[in-house]
């Protein structure tokens, strides 16, 4: 797979910035067709397969949107949780029952209305994680507020998977000693999109 050329020296504010623009250009249609084929992908993934208890998101705008992956997860009976902002510092896990039962919270992100049921973190068999870009390394980098950060260290026990498109991932991400490295990193190839089968 062919990783984004961005620089080893490109540091974490100019590659925020190089990414936002690049995830700007993707038109709505892109975006959904890629979305659609990482959820497919996710799911005949082994570790989705046999957690009963899932950290997922809800995507903002041109972000790897999981909402259909979040449906079939209902349905099939797993736990789903999605992070909830709930100070500056700190993020809880909070049980999504149903996609429409949501609001707008804190950086414009989908949340679950209130009050919250919060997950049990040693019970979180999965944890999709989105992410500005990733490395083979399992490096990510956020959106700078730290939220992952702080949340993850305290899951040792979960599988943690990178989410991400294929563009989002590049030979290096500067990492602090605090960064959280992800199990793996699961995206899509671009050739299957051009070529269905």
């Amino acid at each position: 797979m062919c990783l984004a050329k961005m620089t080893n020296n490109m540091d974490k504010h100019t590659m925020r910035l190089a990414f936002k623009a690049r995830r700007q250009a993707m038109s709505d249609s892109e975006c959904k067709t890629r979305a659609e084929a990482l959820c497919k992908h996710i799911m005949e993934s082994a570790e989705y397969k046999k957690a009963h208890s899932i950290m997922a998101y809800l995507a903002m705008p041109k972000e790897a949107n999981l909402d259909a992956l979040v449906t079939q997860a209902l349905a099939e009976g797993k736990a789903v949780f999605v992070p909830v902002c709930v100070s500056k510092t700190e993020m809880i896990a909070a049980r999504l029952t149903r996609l429409d039962d949501v609001k707008t919270g804190v950086l414009h992100i989908r949340i679950p209305n209130e009050p919250y049921e919060t997950a049990a973190l040693n019970e979180l068999d999965l944890i999709l994680v989105p992410g500005v870009a990733f490395d083979a390394k399992g490096n990510r980098l956020g959106r700078g507020k730290g939220y992952y950060d702080r949340l993850l260290p305290r899951i040792p026990s979960a599988y943690k998977a990178g989410i991400c498109f294929p563009f989002q991932l590049v030979e290096e991400v500067p990492a602090e000693s605090f960064d959280v490295h992800m199990d793996i990193i699961i995206t899509i190839n671009e050739d299957e999109l051009s070529h269905p089968h």
